[in-house]
């Protein structure tokens, strides 16, 4: 069966050229010149797919140089809070402003662990403080206590006998 354009149905089988003429392309009617030839597929040259170290780049972007405040900031924090007191927490602070300067600058993108440093490191110092401040209370009472300076005085008494 034939079309009315002169094409061939696509439900007929295909038909063979005769001897001498060209097969015509698919698509194509009798007698027409053949269709738009497209050229083979060439793929283009690629760089390499990751950036050194095999991890890719976050759309195209370098890596962020000052991860490390922030990091530094909440592992002072948690030193602080745990025991390690004023020094650690001082630090925590200090870093935990840097990193989130360097989150607001655009150099940085973990501004949320350097405000947990923050936190953390003024818990640590608030912590500190109360400490001292009632070992200082619990010390001063005990110096003020009668029996603790009866038994103060007996006991230099008999270490100051004993080595002369």
């Amino acid at each position: 069966m034939t079309q009315p354009d002169g094409g061939q149905s696509p439900y007929d089988p295909p038909q063979h050229p005769e001897q001498g003429q060209p097969a015509s392309q698919p698509g194509a009617a009798p007698g027409e010149p053949p269709p738009y030839q497209q050229a083979p597929y060439q793929q283009a040259p690629q760089g390499p797919a990751y950036a050194q170290g095999g991890q890719p780049y976050a759309y195209g972007a370098a890596p962020m140089p000052k991860n490390s405040l922030g990091v530094w900031s909440l592992v002072l924090g948690i030193l602080a809070v745990l025991g390690c007191g004023l020094l650690t927490g001082i630090a925590a602070i200090i870093t935990g402003h840097k990193s989130r300067r360097a989150q607001q600058e655009g150099q940085a993108d973990n501004g949320g662990m350097g405000l947990a440093g923050i936190i953390t490191g003024w818990v640590g110092i608030a912590w500190t403080t109360i400490y001292i401040i009632i070992m200082i209370f619990f010390v001063g009472m005990a110096i003020n206590d009668p029996s603790f300076q009866d038994s103060f005085e007996q006991e230099m008494e008999s270490g100051y006998s004993e080595n002369y």
